[in-house]
């Protein structure tokens, strides 16, 4: 059929591919998880022995929406797992580096979501000043990076 005159033709917009990946944080020390959730997220909700939060970041024109659950301590078993269930990705949160400490989390990590998963570990030494916020807004980034890369290719 013939174009009209006087009309364009409007190409139709590209979508942005949207990804949603739920990241597990874990670690030894309550309190440190609690902060870095805070930083990764302006809300935290913890509901029976569970803490989620969400965030959004845009990489490489693609949308992503992250997911992040961490267990407190006194969570049980059952929800220790639902943490683990469907993770894209783990953060191993450590006061101080620790080796042994990490060891421990990433075979649990292995054990719980398997192998080739993106995996970062943060030692938060000095405490939570601007920098280690900033630290923590890179590794998300990076790590998202991953997952899409894992996930896409």
């Amino acid at each position: 059929m013939p174009q009209a005159k006087g009309r364009k033709k409007t190409k139709s917009k590209k979508k942005k591919p949207r990804y949603l990946f739920k990241i597990t944080v874990v670690g030894p020390d309550d309190k440190l998880l609690g902060d870095v959730l805070s930083v990764l997220s302006a809300e935290v909700i913890a509901v029976d022995g569970i803490r989620i939060s969400s965030t959004a970041v845009t990489i490489e024109k693609t949308d992503v929406k992250t997911l992040f659950m961490s267990p407190k301590h006194s969570a049980l078993d059952l929800l220790l797992s639902v943490t683990y269930a469907g993770a894209s990705g783990a953060i191993i949160v450590l006061k101080e580096a620790d080796p042994e400490m990490e060891t421990l989390y990433r075979n649990e990590i292995r054990e719980e979501i398997g192998t080739g998963v993106a995996t970062r570990v943060i030692a938060l030494e000095s405490g939570m000043d601007d920098f280690k916020r900033n630290e923590i807004a890179v590794l998300l980034d990076e790590m998202v990076e991953e997952i899409l890369s894992l996930k896409v290719h």
